[in-house]
């Protein structure tokens, strides 16, 4: 196997000048650089980069731990934040805990004895004291992981008060909202206090329907709707992330109901499926690209030794609101 010194042998300079070129330090004319790039070529020389990393003490390898890449936002988020470290100069390591904690727990163990620079958490199935305990750089994607670890999530105040208003102005008298299991802390439950919060401002009859700790699956899901439609009868409105939403919409067009005339449904997320969707669901649009390529930034800037002040950073989309086009607009 090719090494250094035979680089520079075939080259016809030093040691130290292949080493400079290879880490683009200090001036070398374009003759020698082109040189050197030659014989890297001719002799297929392929640098120890694990060696090389070591010795600078890092890997520039990057954990990332999701709840469940088959949830299409969390299958967005994986491919924003690999994109981002791609272009950054680091590799990913995709981890999906699959709502486990043995699991979760497992590859935070193997990401740390592969030496991985630093860890994005999207999962939360771990005591809070057992994230504190991890000798890395973490960012928490909309999760709160300890006061020490900064989160990056959408603005869901925002997000709460456009999904309410939107169904007020559509006329909605009886609305029922799906929320997250409300024992975990998470930055999430902020959208369904301010929803909750209009529709009593503005005296609409709402119920709120809340689901299992990470619930996910298609049949957990279902049970939730069909729960729904048999015990409320009247309503008119619904608020729910897009996997969600749109399970509401097909039982609802099962059940003989027509969209958006006999239910307006409105959806959280906003990821490319949704787009897909027949009929279109109209969603709130979670900024998913700019807080993956926030994360990876922080994150970055925290294993460079920065501190970063701010512990959570929220992201507005100002174009949150896509009115699907057979919901009829409010005048």
């Amino acid at each position: 196997m090719a090494n250094i010194k035979d680089v520079a042998k075939e080259a016809g300079v030093s040691v130290t000048t292949v080493s400079r070129v290879m880490n683009n330090r200090g001036y070398i004319s374009e003759k020698t650089r082109k040189k050197v790039y030659d014989a890297i070529d001719k002799i297929n020389y392929h640098p120890n980069e694990l060696a090389k990393n070591l010795q600078q003490q890092k890997t520039n390898l990057i954990g990332l731990i999701l709840p469940d890449i088959s949830v299409n936002f969390y299958a967005e988020e994986a491919k924003y934040i690999e994109e981002e470290l791609y272009n950054r100069g680091y590799k990913l390591m995709l981890c999906n805990a699959y709502n486990s904690s043995k699991r979760e727990n497992e590859y935070i163990n193997m990401l740390q004895r592969n030496k991985v620079d630093g860890i994005i958490i999207g999962s939360h199935t771990l005591e809070i004291e057992d994230y504190l305990k991890i000798n890395l750089p973490i960012i928490a994607l909309d999760r709160y992981l300890g006061e020490n670890i900064p989160v990056i999530c959408a603005d869901h105040v925002q997000g709460g008060r456009l999904a309410a208003k939107h169904l007020i102005d559509c006329g909605c008298k009886n609305v029922v909202q799906f929320a997250g299991y409300n024992k975990v802390k998470l930055p999430a439950n902020k959208r369904h206090l301010e929803f909750t919060k209009t529709m009593i401002e503005n005296n609409i009859n709402f119920k709120t329907i809340e689901m299992g700790l990470n619930s996910f699956t298609n049949e957990e899901n279902l049970d939730y709707i069909d729960y729904m439609f048999e015990n409320y009868k009247n309503i008119d409105g619904v608020f729910a992330t897009d996997n969600i939403a749109t399970l509401v919409v097909k039982e609802a067009m099962k059940r003989g109901k027509k969209i958006p005339d006999d239910l307006k449904v409105v959806g959280y997320d906003g990821t490319k499926n949704s787009e897909l969707f027949n009929p279109i669901l109209t969603t709130i649009k979670q900024p998913i690209k700019e807080i993956c390529i926030d994360a990876v930034d922080k994150l970055i800037k925290l294993i460079d030794g920065e501190w970063i002040e701010e512990k959570e950073i929220n992201h507005t989309d100002r174009k949150s609101t896509r009115l699907n086009s057979s919901h009829e607009s409010p005048s």
